[in-house]
C-alpha cells in the first residue's frame, strides 16, 4: 500500500526567515522554524526514503499571514511567491511531491485569479486553507468561491489550525508551544468543524473533498455516534448532524507531539481515495 505523508510545508526563503522573525518575538521561540526541512525538499526525500513514503503533500498551514504581517509584505506577493517557488521546488524528484495551491482567502477577485493561474497554469493539485484567518473560519461565505472551485477542479482541500486567538493563550495558559498546537489547535480545528456542521457547509457543499490536519481536533471523540470506520456514514443524513462529515470530509492522523512525523500521517480517506 502506498504511504502519502499529506502534512508537510516547505517555503521560500525569504517568508521563512520573515517567520522565524515571528516566532522570535513570542513563546514559539527562534527553534521552532530552524529545520532545513521547511525550506528543503531534499530534506523531506531523505525522510521519505527512509519511511517508505512514496509522496508528500506540501501545504502552507497557518505560515503565512505571520510571515507577511512580520516583513509587512501584501499577502498577494506572499502568495504569489509560494507559488512559484513550490513549482520550481518540487521539480526535484517529479512525481514525489504534490504541491498545494496557496490563496488568500479574504483577497478578493485579485486572489481567485491568482489561485486559478496556480492551478490551471502551474499545475498545482489542492488547495491549503486554514480553519480560521483573523477569526473568520470555513463558515464564513468569503470562502465559497474556493469551495466553489474545488469543486469544479475535484481537488481536496488541506485545512490546517489556523493561529490559535491571542486571548484563548491568556485564557487557557496556552503559554508554550506544545499547548498551543496540542491544546490550541484541536480546539481550533473543532470549532471550525462545528461551526461548518451548524450552518450546514457540507450540505450546501456535499463531494466538496476537506482533508482537516490533526485528526479534525476533538470533534471525532465529543460524539459517540462519530467514528473513524468506513462504516460511519450515516444512512440518513439528518439523523445526525456530526455523523455526516465522516464520509464528507477526511482527517490526516498528524499530531502534535510525534517525534518522527512521517510514517504517522496517513491520510483518512475511509474506503475512498481524495485524488
Amino acid at each position: 500500500m502506498s504511504l502519502i505523508d499529506c502534512h508537510a510545508h516547505c517555503l521560500p526563503r525569504t517568508i521563512l526567515d520573515a517567520l522565524r522573525e515571528f516566532a522570535a518575538g513570542s513563546y514559539l521561540g527562534r527553534t521552532l522554524y530552524a529545520d532545513e526541512g521547511f525550506s528543503s525538499l531534499e530534506k523531506h526525500l531523505v525522510l521519505m526514503d527512509r519511511f517508505d513514503v512514496e509522496k508528500e503533500v506540501i501545504n502552507y498551514g497557518n505560515l503565512l499571514v505571520p510571515a507577511a504581517r512580520a516583513r509587512k509584505l501584501p499577502m498577494d506577493q506572499v502568495v504569489k511567491m509560494v507559488n512559484d517557488y513550490i513549482v520550481e521546488a518540487s521539480r526535484i524528484a517529479p512525481g514525489r511531491f504534490i504541491p498545494a495551491a496557496a490563496v488568500d482567502p479574504l483577497g478578493g477577485e485579485a486572489a481567485m485569479d491568482e489561485l486559478d493561474r496556480a492551478v490551471e497554469k502551474l499545475g498545482l493539485f489542492g488547495i491549503s486553507l486554514s480553519t480560521n484567518l483573523d477569526g473568520r473560519a470555513l463558515d464564513d461565505p468569503v470562502y465559497e468561491p474556493i469551495f466553489e472551485r474545488a469543486k469544479s477542479w475535484n481537488m481536496p482541500l488541506w485545512v490546517h489550525p489556523g493561529q490559535v486567538p491571542q486571548a484563548w493563550q491568556q485564557a487557557l495558559g496556552l503559554n508554550n508551544r506544545y499547548l498551543n498546537s496540542g491544546v490550541g489547535f484541536l480546539l481550533d480545528d473543532m470549532l471550525c468543524l462545528i461551526k461548518m456542521i451548524t450552518a450546514n457547509v457540507f450540505d450546501r457543499w456535499w463531494g466538496v473533498k476537506f482533508v482537516f490536519c490533526q485528526l479534525g481536533g476533538f470533534l471525532p471523540f465529543t460524539d459517540s455516534t462519530s467514528s473513524f470506520s468506513s462504516n460511519a456514514a450515516s444512512t440518513s443524513r439528518k439523523k445526525n448532524r456530526c455523523r455526516p462529515i465522516c464520509s464528507g470530509a477526511w482527517w490526516n492522523t498528524a499530531k502534535p507531539f510525534t517525534s518522527t512525523r512521517i510514517p504517522r500521517m496517513r491520510p483518512r480517506c475511509a474506503a475512498r481515495s481524495i485524488a
